[in-house]
């Protein structure tokens, strides 16, 4: 894995800063789809997005323009198998119905006492036209993985204790990234990705701070353009 120290003044990043951008879908390959799977260290599934067929399975294909938090019970322990956030509200002078799109697969083999320790999370470019759209990169969304309900850090055993959240948001491999967690997963947040000017994204990472710290292309040129010194260690 690659270590980046940067000798510049960058932002700190913010769990739920909001996109001012307008996102725009598209179906040239260049906007994929986020998968999240959750299955158990008992299932016979395995850590490959073409190897975990039956575990429970969120898609969605949209931006949101929010963050949006959901609960895996919500979801999975209910008879939907689709649905829509609508944050059309949230874009006043922009025409258009603006949201969250999302998916269910295999609903049916939810059971709410397991222990969903596991996720795979796919975002990928199938045929990237640049570096920055290679696996590794910044994402169009993150994903945050949280022990309590409505995305919190509460311990579920202990009133008073708090668990780590993770959070990922780089772009994947094709088959995907996985993770485990020190307990079950019980909601996660989807949300618009990092801005360039950010120049790193989130592979896994313990409350944020041990990401992956991947530099776009983009980000480098300014870098180096403004003299800011990197240092790579390999």
């Amino acid at each position: 894995m690659q270590l980046l120290a940067i000798t510049s003044t960058v932002a700190s990043v913010a769990l739920l800063s909001l996109p001012v951008q307008v996102h725009a879908q598209n179906s040239n390959g260049l906007n994929p789809n986020l998968t999240l799977r959750f299955f158990t260290s008992s299932q016979d599934d395995s850590c490959d997005f073409g190897a975990t067929g039956q575990a429970i399975t969120f898609t969605t294909e949209s931006i949101p323009v929010l963050p949006y938090c959901f609960d895996l019970a919500d979801l999975f322990d209910g008879n939907a198998t689709s649905g829509f956030v609508n944050q059309t509200g949230n874009r006043p002078n922009v025409l258009g119905e603006h949201g969250i799109h999302w998916s269910l697969s295999n609903t049916e083999a939810y059971d709410a006492s397991a222990n969903y320790s596991s996720v795979l999370y796919r975002q990928h470019i199938s045929s990237p036209n640049t570096d920055d759209q290679k696996p590794g990169h910044r994402a169009e969304r993150r994903a945050t993985i949280y022990p309590g309900k409505g995305c919190t850090q509460k311990d579920p055993n202990d009133d008073k204790g708090l668990l780590p959240w993770f959070g990922l948001s780089c772009l994947s491999e094709d088959k995907g990234r996985c993770g485990t967690t020190p307990y079950s997963i019980q909601s996660f947040y989807i949300q618009a990705g990092d801005s360039e000017k950010q120049g790193t994204c989130w592979d896994f990472a313990k409350n944020g701070q041990s990401a992956a710290a991947h530099l776009s292309m983009s980000v480098a040129a300014v870098l180096v353009a403004t003299g800011v010194t990197v240092w790579l260690a390999l």
